[in-house]
């Protein structure tokens, strides 16, 4: 955009700087005032388009931060699977997989392992929250109804991996309206600057010759 701007601004400068010359020393003055209105305008838009785009970081933060945990959850899934298929327990597989998930995730599977070591597996389920309590519910029915967990825990984790990648899709279709305000607010002044600033120029100058 940078690139562009600088491109259009040439350009304008080029054709105002041609009539001047066709205009004479008379449009000088005239050249100084146009440049005084219209050179700001990008300079405008640039301090605009910032602000917009710090918004829009500030917006999407929160969001941010919960896709990460949505898909800490969905590692900790797979893990979990992964430990459940090889044969482990349902607290071995835990124990394994809280070392390779992010610290605040692996800090609520060891504190359930702690609540599974003094209440026991079922309750110590059906009690917990935090980010990945869905997995943990889920994880206590089918331990309740006898259907096996790892084949539980392996749906638990692509219905999540699918619903993820909806979402991503969703915002990709919406990307194309969301910076249209952007673009104009970077392409709208050298687009001013390129078809107002000659005929500008032009005006001022037959205004000082008519003196």
């Amino acid at each position: 955009m940078t690139a562009t701007l600088a491109v259009v601004a040439g350009l304008a400068a080029s054709s105002m700087a041609r009539r001047v010359r066709q205009a004479g020393r008379p449009a000088l003055i005239g050249t100084l005032a146009a440049t005084a209105v219209l050179a700001p305008l990008p300079a405008a838009a640039a301090v605009i388009a910032l602000a917009c785009w710090r918004l829009s970081r500030r917006l999407r933060g929160p969001r941010l931060e919960g896709a990460a945990a949505e898909a800490d959850v969905v590692l900790l899934a797979d893990l979990v699977a992964l430990g459940l298929g090889a044969g482990l327990s349902l607290p071995s597989a835990l124990d394994e997989a809280a070392g390779e998930v992010a610290p605040p995730l692996a800090g609520e599977v060891r504190r359930l392992r702690r609540a599974m070591d003094r209440l026991g597996v079922a309750a110590a389920l059906a009690a917990a929250g935090g980010r990945g309590e869905r997995l943990y519910r889920l994880t206590a029915r089918a331990a309740a109804t006898g259907a096996p967990l790892a084949a539980a825990v392996e749906a638990f984790a692509a219905e999540r991996r699918h619903a993820e990648q909806a979402r991503r899709l969703e915002r990709a279709r919406r990307l194309p309206v969301r910076l249209l305000l952007p673009l104009a607010l970077l392409i709208l002044p050298g687009f001013v600057v390129l078809v107002v600033g000659p005929a500008l120029l032009e005006s001022l100058a037959r205004l000082e010759v008519l003196r």
